[in-house]
């Protein structure tokens, strides 16, 4: 996800979420003026704003590796953004965590 899209993503939460920029404003603890420029076509918020506003917003900011959760099979210039590693977990065929072959307890 480039800053753009991020930004674009901020503004659609907003829009749904039918937040003023002074409800953000109070929420994130930023100034409204720091709330409009950071969510303007030319935004380049801080990472502390950056931060305030996700979570002002109800959301919360994830890394993960580049090209995670590709798939081979795709389109080519398709790249998923992944949210959660708990996501590509719970996606993963499911197994049996433990096998034992002893149900037996040892004595101390």
């Amino acid at each position: 996800m480039n800053r753009q899209e991020l930004i674009n993503t901020l503004v659609a939460r907003r829009d749904a979420s039918g937040l003023s920029t002074a409800d953000i404003a109070l929420r994130s603890g930023l100034t409204e003026r720091s709330v409009r420029n950071a969510l303007s076509l030319q935004g380049n918020p801080q990472m502390s704003s950056l931060l305030a506003l996700v979570d002002a917003l109800g959301l919360e900011l994830q890394l993960a590796p580049k090209g995670f959760g590709e798939t081979t099979g795709t389109d080519p210039g398709y790249r998923p953004v992944a949210t959660r590693v708990g996501h590509a977990v719970a996606q993963a065929p499911a197994s049996p965590p433990y096998t034992t072959t002893n149900n037996k307890r040892r004595s101390p």
